[in-house]
């Protein structure tokens, strides 16, 4: 009878720290990046997105973010280039399928303004990138937004030049239905 008190009396306290937080599934998403090369500004994109989105606004602390998009989707809009970024120099996509983002700490600014700092893994290297994000919830849809700049060659996709820069912007938007009110821990 005591064992089965204190069993009930944990199950009632670990149910009091439940929080419940919400999910939002990706309806619609743009990767997009830009950098300089031979003097003139490149742009492209990325597709296959994939991602797991659980955020509330009363409580940004608990979020948790991450994302994922196929490399051998890059776009450019010249099929060379393409092809040329895909091979193992630059994205190596055969070997590296995706390049993934998840977030380690995510604080409120002021509104709908946030500070994320994630883990962007790019080929076999994975390393801390802050990105200022805007989540503006309207009912139930909801759309992330931010944009970053990363140095590429911190994550060895090709080498120093004279050409091509070496930082590239990069801009994510992704808009969201709600879905559930999964339970976390707090």
């Amino acid at each position: 009878m005591k064992n089965a008190f204190l069993t009930l009396i944990t199950v009632l306290l670990i149910d009091l720290c439940a929080v419940a937080q919400i999910n939002w599934k990706p309806t619609k998403a743009t990767v997009t990046f830009s950098i300089r090369n031979a003097g003139l500004t490149v742009t492209g994109t990325f597709g296959g997105f994939s991602g797991d989105l659980i955020f509330d606004p009363a409580m940004p602390g608990k979020t948790q973010l991450s994302a994922s998009v196929e490399t051998g989707t890059l776009e450019t809009g010249i099929g060379l280039r393409n092809n040329h970024l895909k091979k193992k120099e630059y994205f190596d996509a055969a070997t590296y399928p995706r390049i993934s983002l998840r977030s380690t700490r995510i604080e409120r600014q002021e509104n709908d303004a946030y500070t994320g700092t994630f883990e962007l893994t790019i080929k076999n290297t994975t390393r801390a990138v802050t990105i200022p994000l805007t989540i503006v919830q309207k009912g139930m849809t909801a759309t992330f937004s931010g944009q970053f700049t990363l140095n590429r060659l911190d994550y060895k996709v090709g080498k120093s030049g004279l050409l091509m820069g070496n930082e590239v912007t990069v801009q994510v938007v992704v808009q969201t239905q709600q879905v559930t009110t999964p339970v976390t821990k707090r």
